[in-house]
C-alpha cells in the first residue's frame, strides 16, 4: 500500500478513535413534566409526541437505563453503552401514570420520578396518588426527591438568616425523603431542584447530605459533570420538536476541567464565564455559543489550557437563561454545554 494512503488511514483510524472515546462513558437525561394537551403548554409534551420520542429512542437502538445506574457508572468509572439515555419526570403528575407508564411499561424501560411529596394526592387531576406511583415503582420507576412543597429554593422570608434560610432548604430536602421512603420504601438521595434553581450554599447542603443534584440546563453528562448539578434536556413545549430531539438525544458531553463561576446566581443581565477544558478536548475550533439563539462571544484566553471566556452584550431580562455552546464532534454528532443564570431578584 502507498505510503501516503497509509498514513491517511491511520489518521482517519486516530479520528475513529478519539471520537469513540468521548462517545463513551456518557448519557443523555432526558426532562418532561405532563404528558397531556390539557395542561400549560410549557411545561407539557403531548402524548402522542411523548410516543414519537420513545419510538425514536427504540428504532434507533439507544441504550434507556436508570439514572441511579448512570451516575454509579461515571463516578466509578465504568464504561456506558454509546447513545446511553436516562428518562426523568419532574412534580409527579397524573399525566405521566395515565400516558407515560403504559408505554414504559410495554418497553420495560427504567425511569425516574421526581415526587414533591407535599402534593402527592392532592389533587386527583394534576397530581399522582401515592398508589399510582407505588404501582409505577413496581415497573421500573424510581421515585426521588423534589422537595416536599416546590419552593423557590433561593428566595428567603424577609429578616430570615443565612443560616435559617439554609435550614429551612434542609428541612424540604430531608423531609420529602423521608415521607417518600414511608410510603414506597425507595430512599435514592437523588434531588431535582425545583425550577432548577440553585446556588453555592445549596450545592453544599446536597453534598453534605449524601445527594446527588439534578439542574435543568442542557447537555449530556459524563466523568467530570458536576454531581451536584447534572444537566438535563428540557422536552416540553417547543422544545419537544421532532427537528431538534435526534441532535439532543445524540449529541456528545464536553470535557470540562472547571467553569467558572461555580455558582450560577448573578445580578448582572450579561455575565461573563469561563469554561477551562481538559486537554484532551475535541472539537473546541468549532465551538459556537448562544444566547437566546444568538451567536455570542467566546474568546480563547489561554490556548495551551484551553480556557474559553464566554461573554455576551446582550441584556437578559428573565429570571432564569442560559448560555449553550456547541460544537462539531464527527459523525453528525455535536458537544453540547449549558452555562445556567438564575437572577434572584426578578420575580418569575
Amino acid at each position: 500500500m502507498p505510503k501516503n494512503i497509509t498514513l491517511v488511514l491511520a489518521g482517519l483510524m486516530a479520528i475513529s478513535v478519539s471520537f469513540w472515546s468521548f462517545a463513551q462513558n456518557q448519557a443523555v437525561i432526558m426532562q418532561y413534566h405532563h404528558v397531556s394537551t390539557d395542561t400549560p403548554p410549557v411545561t407539557s409534551i403531548s402524548p402522542e409526541r411523548f410516543i414519537q420520542h420513545m419510538d425514536y429512542l427504540a428504532a434507533n437502538n439507544f441504550t434507556v437505563m436508570a439514572l441511579e445506574e448512570v451516575i454509579t457508572a461515571l463516578q466509578e468509572g465504568n464504561t456506558l453503552p454509546d447513545k446511553t439515555v436516562v428518562i426523568t419526570f419532574d412534580d409527579g403528575y397524573t399525566s405521566v401514570f395515565e400516558n407515560a407508564y403504559p408505554l414504559l411499561k410495554a418497553y420495560d424501560w427504567p425511569y425516574t420520578i421526581f415526587v414533591t411529596s407535599g402534593l402527592v394526592g392532592s389533587n386527583d387531576r394534576l397530581y399522582a396518588t401515592w398508589d399510582q406511583l407505588r404501582e409505577m415503582a413496581e415497573h421500573g420507576a424510581t421515585l426521588a426527591n423534589h422537595t416536599v412543597t416546590h419552593p423557590y429554593l433561593l428566595q428567603r422570608n424577609p429578616g430570615e438568616s443565612d443560616d435559617e434560610w439554609l435550614e429551612a432548604v434542609r428541612k424540604e430536602i430531608l423531609d420529602a425523603e423521608s415521607r417518600i421512603l414511608e410510603e414506597t420504601g425507595q430512599n435514592h438521595r437523588l434531588l431535582a431542584y425545583p425550577y432548577g434553581e440553585y446556588n453555592f450554599a445549596v450545592q453544599a447542603l446536597v453534598r453534605e447530605l449524601g445527594f446527588i443534584g439534578i439542574a435543568q440546563h442542557s447537555g449530556p453528562i459524563n466523568s467530570s459533570s458536576d454531581f451536584t448539578a447534572l444537566t438535563r434536556f428540557p422536552l416540553s413545549g417547543i422544545y419537544s420538536s421532532m427537528n431538534t430531539y435526534p441532535e439532543k438525544m445524540m449529541s456528545l458531553a464536553f470535557a470540562l476541567d472547571q467553569v467558572m463561576p461555580l455558582s450560577p446566581v448573578t445580578d448582572e443581565k450579561s455575565p461573563t464565564a469561563i469554561l477551562d477544558f481538559a486537554d484532551d478536548q475535541q472539537g473546541l475550533s468549532q465551538m459556537n455559543c448562544f444566547n437566546n439563539d444568538e451567536i455570542i462571544m467566546a474568546k480563547l484566553q489561554n490556548s495551551e489550557a484551553k480556557v474559553y471566556e464566554i461573554s455576551t452584550h446582550l441584556l437578559n431580562e428573565s429570571r432564569r437563561f442560559r448560555y449553550n455552546c456547541t460544537a462539531a464532534g464527527g459523525q453528525g454528532r455535536y458537544y453540547w454545554y449549558s452555562i445556567p443564570w438564575v437572577n434572584p431578584v426578578i420575580p418569575e
